[in-house]
């Protein structure tokens, strides 16, 4: 075992010892396990999940006032969330034991999550909230394995964090890539799994990566996920038979969806209990449902969610007397102005501010609260209600043609990770903005962000591609769907499958569209643009359709752009929904800027750059993102 350590949170004869990196770690107290296990217990689980560094409520940041009632619409926000988990736990307390867990994703999807290698606040402002534990989502290793090592690195020099729990995570190559995090799971920081004894009852929990995340774990290195029920089964039967816990608890990041009749009662997080009863509760995430009530597996295991981005915290009480667990009651409490802030995890998410600015914007010219537009109306990315969204593509995909020169700008409905709301005042920080286009890292630097790359294509090239993303994913739909700027497009839903596309225009609103030949293998070539995780994707295409689609992106010579495409398969037979196969990116692709000595263009700088280009009402006022048939023009039209 490994030598005693304090415990934030824990009372004073609350212990903690650990053992290996694999192994458990026990939280013992003093009441007997005969005498409890005769008697009725109740506990409670307060839950998170895919809170995805949003430190700050949104909608826009601008009007985020977390200490003032009932003054705005934001939803979400740290300082809320702790002020809640505190009121709650206070009021659960006499009732059984509280636990805090969350379900993985907790970092990137902002400017915190972006400066996370150089300032660990995820984890830091969630040890501030007494969580227990967390377990890693598909975007915790967006910056790498060893990007992930210095985040978690960075949170724990500075004091105690969340346990981690990786049970179907392996570690086991030699790439130095996972020294960080290899050293961590030695010092019981990572590990297998995770025993706490509190209030005379034992709880075995563990974590897992779900079958679906992992596929969309873009930038895991040398990193390898075992299949998630093996090591479910593994761990539970050593949580049962040899800890003797009284309840197992997974954190799975999976996700649910709909069946047939609309209701949610399938995807990963509901697939594990189903195929290793032995779990009695999952702690759900990765598909950002906030689940109303939980879903019972088995007659017995609930499982829960509760969202995205800290919207609501989830509150789950349950009994158990003997082996029999029963859900006592269950609520999503929102996050929102009715509830007052915590001061002093507002004060660190405020110091985190200038070193965040540091890492992520200070290159380019931008700092995180700095305000760049007004909006005058909301700016949706949903993503099944294309109209909708149309304004907030139109003005991505223009922002990275204008950056780039190119004759086109492309990106899908996923990219596009958060909205750009008006809220009361419609002022639009470069915190908000940037929330937009938070993917990726670049190529020439490493700062956070997808670098803007562009390559060249033939007519039946660019039909092509169109053809891919128009094949929707029933389990995401509408996240794949294409947006262009500076081409126009029609497409037949009736018609077959890669066969949709019947017209492709080039030109713009103002100038006019002309036609050009979608048929010819050969001919006049086509720039087009769009942020590296896209082009990533772009070079898998005639793999993943295998050769249906044929396309190579070639620079303005003509000569084929050199791409490593690694033997991947989709997740789901012709899907839409498909991740980045490893590659190496030739650097000729990669937009280039000169700004202060740095060399490349980011997707999130596209954006702010254009907004900051846009015409004010008056000198001196912020620019006025445009509300008129330009911002709204449909580019992609349905017909037939």
């Amino acid at each position: 075992m490994a030598p005693e350590m304090s415990h934030e949170g824990l009372s004073r004869r609350d212990v903690l010892t650990g053992s290996v990196a694999v192994g458990a770690v026990m939280l013992t107290g003093s009441l007997g396990a005969e005498t409890v296990k005769r008697e009725k217990k109740t506990f409670t689980i307060l839950h998170t999940n895919d809170m995805h560094s949003a430190f700050i409520g949104m909608a826009p940041a601008s009007d985020y006032t977390p200490f003032i009632l009932n003054n705005d619409n934001t939803r979400g926000g740290f300082a809320r969330l702790a002020a809640l988990i505190e009121t709650r736990r206070a009021a659960r307390a006499n009732q059984g034991p509280v636990l805090v867990l969350d379900a993985g994703d907790y970092s990137m999807g902002t400017a915190f999550g972006a400066a996370t290698r150089q300032i660990g606040g995820e984890l830091r402002l969630m040890a501030r909230m007494h969580y227990d534990a967390t377990t890693f989502g598909n975007h915790d290793f967006d910056l790498g394995p060893d990007g992930l090592g210095e985040s978690i690195s960075v949170a724990a020099k500075a004091g105690h964090i969340p346990m981690i729990l990786a049970s179907n995570t392996s570690l086991i190559s030699n790439d130095p890539t996972l020294a960080d995090l290899k050293r961590l799971a030695g010092d019981g920081l990572i590990r297998n799994r995770l025993v706490i004894e509190r209030g005379g009852m034992r709880f075995g929990l563990f974590g897992v990566l779900g079958k679906e995340a992992q596929f969309y774990t873009t930038n895991k290195g040398a990193v390898t996920f075992t299949d998630a029920i093996e090591a479910a089964q593994a761990t539970v039967k050593t949580l049962r038979e040899s800890e003797q816990v009284d309840v197992v608890i997974c954190l799975s990041h999976g996700g649910v969806q709909k069946d047939k009749d609309g209701r949610y009662s399938e995807g990963d997080d509901v697939d594990l209990p189903e195929a290793v009863p032995g779990i009695d509760l999952v702690i759900g995430g990765h598909s950002h449902t906030a689940l109303q009530e939980p879903i019972i597996v088995n007659g017995r295991t609930p499982v829960v969610q509760t969202g995205k981005e800290g919207s609501n915290l989830g509150e789950l009480v349950i009994s158990l007397e003997g082996n029999k667990l029963a859900v006592e009651s269950y609520q999503l409490y929102p996050i929102d102005d009715s509830i007052a802030g915590d001061h002093a995890v507002n004060d660190e998410i405020e110091k985190l501010k200038k070193p965040a600015t540091a890492a992520v914007f200070a290159s380019r010219g931008y700092s995180i609260d700095q305000p760049l537009a007004v909006t005058l109306q909301d700016l949706p990315n949903t993503f099944t209600d294309i109209a909708a969204g149309t304004p907030l593509a139109n003005l991505c995909t223009d922002a990275y043609r204008t950056a780039t020169g190119a004759d086109i700008g492309f990106t899908v409905n996923g990219m596009m990770r958060a909205p750009l709301m008006r809220g009361k005042s419609g002022v639009l920080t470069v915190y908000d903005v940037f929330a937009v286009a938070p993917l990726g890292a670049g190529v020439v630097d490493p700062t956070a962000g997808s670098a803007m790359v562009t390559g060249y294509f033939t007519g039946v090239e660019l039909k092509h591609l169109l053809e891919f993303f128009l094949v929707d994913n029933p389990a995401h739909p509408g996240e794949y769907f294409p947006r262009v700027s500076g081409m126009r497009f029609h497409y037949d839903k009736s018609r077959p499958m890669f066969d949709l596309v019947t017209l492709v225009e080039l030109g713009d609103f103002d100038r006019g569209y002309r036609e050009i030949d979608i048929s010819a293998q050969h001919g006049r070539l086509y720039s087009l643009s769009c942020p590296l995780m896209v082009g990533q994707i772009l070079v898998g295409i005639p793999k993943y359709t295998k050769g249906k689609l044929a396309l190579a992106p070639k620079n303005k010579a003509g000569e084929p752009l050199t791409s490593k495409v690694g033997a991947l398969e989709a997740p789901h037979e012709n899907s839409g929904y498909l991740l980045p196969p490893p590659n190496r990116v030739d650097t000729r692709s990669v937009a280039v800027a000169t700004v202060n000595d740095v060399r490349e263009i980011k997707e999130w700088q596209t954006i702010m750059d254009h907004l900051r280009s846009l015409p004010a009402k008056s000198k001196g006022e912020l620019p006025v993102i445009p509300v008129d048939e330009r911002a709204a023009e449909v580019r992609a039209i349905k017909v037939g």
